[in-house]
């Protein structure tokens, strides 16, 4: 595209920016200043993240507390193969985004995380390998509140969910075919 073709498509978009703020400024009550209408747009979003689908997280909001976590997968053998940590804590009302990094070299050390409700891990384990690869082992169950895609050797996932606003204890889980026996934990929701 043209220097010329660049400033104008700048100059569109701008132009569109500014018509989308002051409709949306126009629909706003004059007695409610912007930043009370964004906390309140927040504490919904929060309070929906108790009964909406979690695995469809709002992450767009400018005022969410986000939260950023990290947990390894370690070992190259069945009988090596562990978390870094069995537990994880996270902030009530948090968009936590849960990294995973998968420090495994040897090609059958393939992980993902599953978050489950509590008691639920081995369950949506036994489950998940009965989806096998193409779902990348993660099973279609009311249980499951998030899920990471596989990480192979070397590689590392990330999954996003919305802590609920009430303090709650999930469990985590790989369900890689016969992990979940050594790889599981919990997240304390505070």
């Amino acid at each position: 595209m043209s220097i010329l073709g660049n400033q104008l498509s700048l100059f569109v978009r701008s132009v569109a920016a500014v018509v989308l703020l002051g409709v949306g400024l126009s629909a706003c009550d004059s007695r409610e200043q912007p930043r009370e209408l964004l906390e309140k747009d927040y504490r919904a979003n929060a309070a929906a993240a108790d009964t909406a689908d979690p695995l469809h997280v709002p992450t767009d909001s400018i005022l969410h507390k986000v939260q950023e976590v990290k947990i390894r997968a370690l070992g190259n053998n069945l009988q090596e193969i562990r978390f870094s940590k069995d537990t994880l804590e996270v902030m009530a009302g948090a968009l936590v985004k849960l990294k995973l990094e998968n420090e495994g070299i040897d090609k059958p050390m393939i992980h993902n995380i599953v978050i489950t409700k509590e008691g639920q891990y081995k369950q949506a384990a036994l489950e998940g390998a009965k989806v096998g690869a193409p779902g990348n082992y993660i099973p279609e169950n009311v249980a499951v509140i998030a899920a990471s895609s596989l990480a192979l050797p070397g590689q590392t996932v990330e999954v996003k969910f919305q802590a609920p606003l009430k303090p709650v204890t999930y469990d985590f889980v790989c369900t890689y075919p016969e992990h979940y026996q050594q790889m599981h934990g919990k997240i304390i929701v505070k």
